[in-house]
């Protein structure tokens, strides 16, 4: 039977097969569930020793300690060994994935064995996927084995099986969208498992402990019916989106989170299947870059509209200056091409302008082409940005550093600010990437850096103070931290000063892909 199965399974999925094949074998797995039976074993030892005794009658689970015999109270003592299962077994699948899947990945590139992999007739798609299922399955085999002891010891803490398997399925989501981002880390160049795993600590442990902290309120809910209710007053945790009540029950929770993530997936695995099949292309296109960004802003903006209280307001205003400005930033790197097919634009430019053909398709060019400079389509998302958050801007009261008000029409300029200098890092990433030089996303990172954090250094070293002079702070990262004190003529000279950079570099941007488009021509001609 398993012959037939491993043929079937081969047929659906051969990378997938090739990954079993080299990591199933007896000794690795001997050694796989000695090691999950063995800590399964130190766990119940540990939670036994906690146990109370007639020569220590003390502890947490004692329910009376003048009473003999001793009464425990066992169910507990289960709920501990549960709430602890509950933390180990879902780190351990998403920390230990992580790691596995980008040193797998990064070792098949560095081996140069990925991109015989690649022309290999099956979809890349399915390559990945053989990936993602094959490569961790020692740590699947390693929890599987550790899920009887979790649902045992469910059973003696009462806790609901229903409540159990939907917290498993929420755990499955949140795995494999993680898993599917680190598949596309080594197709970007990111090789180091350890620092990845290291990253996603700071997304799975605050995640699980949300999860944790809605898991007991759910508990509670069984057998009172307000304590939903009660949670959410308490800590103003009625979430709506865009009216819906997200927060109302734990099916509720559950259900917006896994449809937002499985999303999430859906998009991650459009880019992956993109960068496996042409690593020289871009991570998006920009026709999936507009709808990302509009999807984002979407998102984000339903928790925020309609207006419901000030803390709400508060993280609008965080989406609006501390999210979305990063997001954008990284399209940037999503967006830009390298040396090759921006020569192989400017080249296709200069023959269609030298032969009357296609000379007003610039800008659609810009705008959807893939090969093409990333400025227009990066101006695009800006626009999507600003257009779609105009409305809540209008309606909203800001209040930054004091208890001042702003004028609605300041947020706006400033972000106007906001998106004139992410286009100007746009540009300056694409002059650098035109460059024949060793590593260029490497510098055009660092160069974007420094223009970001290089004038908060200069103006912490010379003790400028926003109030004192606004115009370095709107033309910073931050415009917000001077909206106090900025007048309307800050603002203008600003957006003047900014834009006036914006069109030198994008002229010498011009000239290089003149230059660039010239001299492959001249190489061409001269190959006849």
């Amino acid at each position: 039977m398993i012959p037939n199965l491993m043929a079937s399974v081969a047929n659906w999925n051969p990378q997938l097969i090739r990954e079993l094949k080299g990591r199933l074998k007896p000794r690795n797995i001997t050694l796989v569930s000695s090691v999950s039976l063995l800590s399964q074993a130190l766990l119940i030892f540990f939670f036994y020793a906690q146990l109370p005794t007639e020569k220590s009658p003390y502890g947490r689970y004692v329910l009376d300690s003048k009473q003999l015999p001793i009464v425990i109270e066992w169910q507990t003592w289960w709920n501990d060994i549960f709430m602890t299962l509950n933390w180990i077994l879902p780190m351990a699948l998403m920390l230990g994935g992580v790691y596995m899947l980008i040193q797998d990945l990064a070792l098949e590139e560095k081996r140069g064995t990925l991109n015989f992999i690649r022309l290999s007739p099956q979809p890349g798609r399915d390559i990945l996927a053989g990936k993602l299922m094959g490569v961790p399955i020692l740590l699947y085999l390693g929890l599987a084995l550790a899920l009887p002891l979790q649902i045992v010891v469910a059973i003696n803490a009462q806790i609901p099986m229903g409540l159990l398997l939907l917290q498993y399925g929420v755990f499955a989501i949140v795995a494999m969208s993680l898993f599917s981002l680190s598949l596309l880390l080594p197709l970007v160049g990111f090789a180091a498992g350890w620092l990845g795993a290291l990253i996603a600590v700071f997304i799975v442990f605050p995640s699980l402990q949300f999860f944790q902290l809605i898991f007991g309120v759910a508990r509670l809910a069984n057998d009172n019916p307000n304590a939903w209710q009660d949670f959410n007053n308490r800590w103003d945790l009625w979430i709506k989106w865009f009216n819906i009540p997200v927060s109302y029950n734990i099916a509720a929770w559950y259900g917006f989170m896994s449809l937002s993530l499985v999303i999430l997936m859906v998009g991650t695995w459009q880019v992956l299947n993109r960068r496996f099949s042409d690593p020289a292309t871009t991570l998006l296109s920009k026709k999936q870059s507009y709808l990302a960004v509009f999807s984002l802003n979407i998102f984000l903006l339903g928790f925020v509209t309609p207006i419901r209280s000030t803390s709400w307001q508060d993280l609008g205003t965080f989406f609006l200056y501390g999210l979305i400005p990063w997001c954008l930033l990284l399209a940037i790197a999503a967006l830009s091409p390298q040396r090759q097919p921006l020569q192989d634009w400017a080249r296709y430019r200069r023959e269609s302008t030298r032969n009357h053909l296609k000379n007003r398709q610039l800008f659609q060019d810009l705008l959807w082409a893939e090969k093409s400079p990333n400025m227009l389509a990066i101006f695009a998302n800006i626009m999507i940005t600003i257009v779609l958050w105009t409305p809540w801007i209008l309606t909203a009261k800001f209040k930054f550093n004091s208890y001042q008000s702003h004028q609605n029409w300041q947020v706006i300029f400033s972000l106007v600010l906001l998106g004139g200098l992410i286009l100007i890092c746009a540009t300056v990433a694409q002059l650098i990437l035109l460059n024949k030089i060793i590593k260029p996303q490497l510098w055009a990172g660092g160069i974007i850096l420094a223009i970001l954090v290089f004038p908060f250094i200069s103006m912490a070293l010379m003790a400028i103070q926003p109030h004192q002079y606004p115009l370095p702070f709107l033309l910073s990262f931050m415009p917000w931290a001077t909206l106090e004190s900025a007048q309307f003529i800050d603002f203008f000279l600003a957006i003047a000063i900014q834009w006036t950079g914006l069109f030198l570099l994008n002229v010498k941007l011009h000239k290089n892909l003149l230059k660039a488009g010239e001299s492959q021509s001249k190489a061409l001609l001269t190959n006849r």
